[in-house]
């Protein structure tokens, strides 16, 4: 079984992974504690949005899903969606969570 090394970046951290070549990022957050969040699992929502570092033509090509909803939220050429990616060989992402302030009473 092949294995490739996905490095991903968080707050400054970086964690390392030997995973299985293939793999999907909904599959590699359920396996490995990481911070990817997912919530519609669909291309619907864009919780699940991560940033290419390196790597990028190991990653799955995006679906039409995809391509579509981040045409239409502007994101940067090199912004994919976990729900719709898979990982084919050694690839960094980087992974920012944005907190929106809340009114204090």
């Amino acid at each position: 079984m092949a294995t490739c090394q996905l490095q991903i970046m968080h707050r400054g951290a970086k964690t390392c992974l030997d995973i299985r070549t293939g793999l999907g990022f909904q599959a590699i957050a359920e396996k490995h504690a990481t911070p990817l969040e997912f919530d519609c699992r669909e291309a619907d929502c864009g919780i699940c949005i991560f940033k290419v570092l390196a790597g990028g033509d190991h990653i799955s090509p995006p679906t039409a899903r995809e391509t579509d909803f981040l045409r239409a939220m502007r994101a940067e050429p090199t912004e994919r969606l976990a729900c719709q990616a898979r990982v084919h060989g050694p690839a960094t992402i980087e992974i920012e969570h944005f907190v929106i302030p809340t009114a204090k009473d």
